[in-house]
């Protein structure tokens, strides 16, 4: 098996964590990879202390591009903007845990980069 498929990529991929659509949310973004057709939007709700309380999403895709909005909506959950905004595509690729070629660098930063739009950042 390709190593870009490591266990926990498809473990998100089967079972990702804060899917689904949220109606009381304060910002809801779109977010597509127009290369292969992947297809995002993340759904953010902001406690009173200024910090990320919910994030949801909903989308298709490959793996890659579904576990990692499964895996960063895990991470950012209690931040700030200004911290959302700092995160970069290290941050992202270390979430994978594997290397991520080239030609699929898009599906890999499809969350971060729709998070982000969402943000104003």
């Amino acid at each position: 098996m390709d190593s870009l498929y490591q266990e926990h990529i498809l473990e998100h991929y089967r079972h990702p964590h804060n899917r689904g659509r949220m109606e009381d949310c304060d910002v809801k973004q779109k977010g597509t990879n127009i290369s292969c057709g992947d297809d995002l939007v993340l759904y953010l709700k902001w406690g009173v202390d200024g910090k990320l309380s919910k994030i949801m999403f909903e989308g298709f895709g490959c793996a890659i591009s579904q576990s990692g909005a499964s895996m960063l909506t895990d991470k950012v959950k209690g931040m700030t903007k200004k911290a959302i905004a700092a995160l970069a595509q290290k941050d992202m690729y270390e979430l994978y845990g594997t290397e991520i070629s080239p030609q699929r660098e898009k599906c890999a930063l499809l969350a971060l980069n729709t998070l982000k739009e969402a943000i104003g950042a």
